[in-house]
């Protein structure tokens, strides 16, 4: 399990005032799960993130990862590079690799036959894959997604809420997610936390008892609705806080 344990993250302008980004979060990211941070636009998602996977320092608080596994980030523009093929960007960064196994995660992401191919005209679901393929291989703790779906078509973000939770039921792999869009976390999710911005800070936790196996049905479900309702009402007590609640 990663704990982040009160994170606070303050910047300093050039007139020197300070600005509170994050303050005091605490969290517990749990191994084999995926859990997601759901926010507004402008909280401090992505400096959440950054923090967690070690690219910033926090101001302070501190994360606590266990295991000697990376965390990897994949950003909401996912990286790939369209100089290589699929298999030589999924092996990319690793010292050793084992053939097979990168075949593996390749047909795992939905890119068998693309062994291949270059990367730099496919769509933006394409190279969500192929980032995809590429942390899993580093065998990380955990992978973390910022806003990963905000910038997708609808048929491609179906497609990505299905092959992530997928990937985390045949591999046990960890995921934490930041969205600003409360449908697709509900749907994702086995917890979610709630954070409010300015500054950026945990107001709620919830277990998320939904059924393991989840699909467009699920939208429709009364649990799916009590529990949606239950979110937005939440954020509806506090001023000025807006979610994306947009039904897939």
């Amino acid at each position: 399990m990663i704990e982040i344990k009160n994170i606070t993250k303050e910047y300093f302008t050039g007139a020197g005032f300070k600005i509170s980004v994050l303050k005091d979060i605490t969290l517990k990211v749990v191994d084999k799960k995926i859990t997601s941070v759901i926010a507004p636009s402008g909280s401090g998602k992505s400096t959440l993130l950054k923090i967690i996977s070690g690219l910033e320092e926090p101001t302070s608080g501190v994360v606590v990862n266990p295991s000697a596994q990376k965390i990897i980030l994949i950003p909401t523009a996912p990286s790939s590079f369209p100089w290589l093929n699929v298999f030589d960007n999924v092996k990319f960064g690793l010292n050793k690799y084992v053939e097979k196994q990168i075949q593996l995660l390749i047909n795992l992401v939905g890119l068998e036959g693309y062994n291949t191919f270059h990367c730099n005209n496919r769509s933006l679901g394409f190279r969500f894959r192929i980032s995809l393929a590429r942390s899993l291989a580093h065998n990380p703790a955990a992978i973390l997604l910022d806003e990963p779906f905000i910038e997708m078509n609808t048929q491609t973000k179906n497609e990505m809420l299905l092959l992530i939770r997928e990937i985390n039921k045949t591999l046990g792999i960890t995921f934490l997610i930041t969205t600003s869009n409360l449908t697709e976390a509900l749907f994702l999710s086995d917890k979610v936390y709630l954070m409010k911005k300015d500054p950026g800070e945990i107001i709620s936790e919830s277990d998320i008892e939904l059924s393991t196996k989840r699909d467009e049905s699920t939208y429709s479900s009364e649990s799916f609705k009590q529990l949606r309702n239950k979110i937005s009402s939440a954020f509806e007590q506090i001023e000025s806080q807006k979610l994306v609640n947009l039904s897939i």
